[in-house]
């Protein structure tokens, strides 16, 4: 079912906006890693998908399984729910084995969507957290061209390079602390440059 909805969206992309992917050589093409991006729009997760060949296991807040239906339709991709603005152990602990298993984990580490004029929103620790206790790296991702959409103004998706946090090990305050903020930098980092380019574009 992954497959198909990836290849529905990406046709549907491709005659709507049409996609711009740089950056894809930073994935890992196979073991376990983080997909941590920004968050503007709900198709943030799909713009990610379509440009990843690998299934991406996003979290997703828990109100989108409240529902039989939706809940059914978004475990078929792979996604599970997390308690926004709590210490969710159970979603934690479900990353961290998604991620040991050798799947892509994705993930907004700003928590919900940005609807402010702010570049980013201050960044919750969750990803840099699960890096640290899986030892896997963190891939930054932004997408871009989504907000606001016109027709046929390409979106835009950038990965950025591994971020290495160290591990497998626990991980203190101090050290998610960092983490985050390493991650919240090479984000705005992207975001920064892919800005730059739209703007000489126009």
């Amino acid at each position: 079912m992954y497959r198909f909805i990836r290849a529905l969206a990406a046709l549907i992309f491709s005659i709507l906006f049409g996609m711009e992917i740089s950056g894809i050589e930073n994935v890992p093409k196979e073991g376990g890693a983080i997909i941590a991006g920004n968050h503007t729009t709900m198709m943030d997760p799909v713009a990610i998908g379509v440009a990843l060949k690998r299934p991406v296991h996003f979290m997703g807040k828990v109100e989108l399984f409240e529902r039989p239906l939706p809940r059914w339709f978004f475990s078929r991709l792979h996604a599970f729910p997390v308690r926004r603005g709590l210490a969710d152990r159970e979603a934690i602990r479900t990353a961290q084995e998604r991620v040991q298993a050798g799947h892509l984990l994705g993930i907004f580490p700003e928590g919900t969507r940005n609807t402010t004029d702010a570049e980013l929103l201050p960044m919750q620790g969750g990803a840099s957290l699960i890096a640290i206790k899986t030892g896997a790296p963190v891939i930054p991702v932004t997408v871009s061209g989504l907000k606001p959409w016109r027709f046929r103004r390409p979106i835009r998706v950038a990965f950025g390079r591994p971020i290495d946090l160290g591990g497998p090990r626990r991980a203190t305050k101090a050290e998610v602390l960092e983490g985050t903020k390493a991650i919240s930098a090479e984000i705005s980092c992207l975001l920064s440059r892919n800005n730059g380019e739209s703007r000489e574009i126009q």
